[in-house]
């Protein structure tokens, strides 16, 4: 995961310039190597969710807890839709060109960050297995970009969960360490459009969640706001995360 930072270092932009021809240019066959892994990492995904759903393992109860809602009841209830079996089956078995639309709301941001940071081999491959695994998908940027820069040079493409990380959230993302906020949309992994119910219970739970690990972290209350903003885009969720009247500016940023 991409932890996003106003920190400066002299007169110095973070990252690498330049771009790599190798993950993101065509084949000869029509399809980039990047489409051609994504691709594949998804259908042996959801391969294996298929298997163990025929083994009797209950996935849905198992993952719920990652789902976003107000209630204990409600995430397994999200999980439960999320891993029905019809669906778990549809998707091990979908075509790559359905493949590519149900990851279109993510995979052009991730697309930018190889590009841009150069990400190839196994670190490719563990980004991506990552966020096809997750439940969600989080593309955030600093709003405004302290260096100006375009928006495709400092995009940060995260699984939500992170599960290797403390926190592994919104706030993990935008607020903690020396982050300074973030503007953020988030997906589903599967971008499927949410429904009205699920996208309150879904905004509920990232707001809740954040600021629990914010008080976690030692946050004083009201060092952060989330304003959820309307979407054209019935598969995001979209929240710009900003420092609130009792932030205190990190020492290293003074």
């Amino acid at each position: 995961m991409l932890e996003l930072r106003c920190q400066k270092v002299g007169n110095k932009m973070p990252g690498r310039q330049g771009k790599t021809p190798g993950s993101t240019a065509p084949s000869a066959g029509g399809r980039t190597r990047l489409q051609r892994l994504v691709t594949k990492l998804f259908r042996d995904h959801w391969r294996a969710v298929n298997a163990d759903l025929t083994n009797g393992i209950n996935v849905a109860s198992n993952r719920a807890h990652f789902f976003y809602a107000s209630s204990r009841r409600v995430r397994l209830r999200l999980a439960r839709r999320y891993y029905a079996p019809g669906r778990v089956s549809k998707r091990a078995n979908a075509l790559d060109d359905e493949i590519l639309n149900l990851l279109d709301a993510w995979l052009g941001a991730f697309r930018n960050h190889v590009d841009y940071d150069l990400v190839e081999g196994r670190e490719l491959r563990k980004e991506l297995r990552q966020l096809v695994a997750a439940e969600y998908v989080a593309v955030a940027w600093n709003s405004p970009d302290p260096f100006d820069r375009p928006l495709q040079e400092v995009t940060a493409v995260s699984p939500l969960p992170d599960e290797p990380v403390a926190y592994g959230d919104v706030y993990e993302i935008t607020a903690s360490g020396y982050s300074c906020g973030a503007f953020l949309r988030i997906c589903k992994s599967v971008a499927e459009p949410f429904r009205e119910s699920e996208r309150f219970e879904t905004m509920a739970g990232i707001k809740r969640e954040f600021f629990d690990n914010a008080r976690a972290d030692g946050e004083p209350k009201g060092a952060w706001k989330l304003n959820f903003l309307e979407s054209e885009d019935p598969r995001l969720i979209e929240v710009n995360v900003k420092p609130g009247s009792r932030w205190i500016t990190p020492a290293i940023l003074r």
